[in-house]
């Protein structure tokens, strides 16, 4: 028991240090995004950038990748790549699944899909 009591002073500063560490961290990172907000968009841009090919490079070698585009209520789906339209449905998961019935001989893929069904 005496060692707790010898060591707690250490663990009481580190865990100080850790917390004024963690606030002095986001009042800088708050400072540069109110003193330099086009660099931050510019960070944020980059990161999403980065984020959608990873998606992009999870997605199966033999599936085509889909656009969607919702107009009044239907989604038409697209090849991503060639721009042909493929289907429509009144969902996402709607027009990808009848764009993998009108072309069973395809994959269809598209990254808003959760990770087990994102293809068709």
């Amino acid at each position: 028991m005496e060692t707790f009591f010898t060591y707690m002073p250490y663990f009481c500063v580190a865990y100080i240090a850790f917390y004024l560490g963690k606030h002095w961290a986001l009042f800088q990172f708050s400072q540069n995004l109110s003193k330099n907000p086009d660099e931050m968009i510019r960070i944020l841009n980059k990161i999403k950038e980065i984020n959608s090919e990873v998606d992009q490079n999870d997605m199966p070698e033999d599936a085509h990748l889909l656009e969607l585009e919702e107009v009044n209520g239907q989604v038409y789906a697209y090849d991503k790549t060639s721009g042909e339209f493929l289907a429509q449905g009144p969902n996402k998961y709607l027009a990808a699944l009848a764009a993998s019935s009108r072309y069973p001989n395809k994959k269809f893929w598209h990254p808003d899909f959760k990770r087990d069904s994102q293809t068709a």
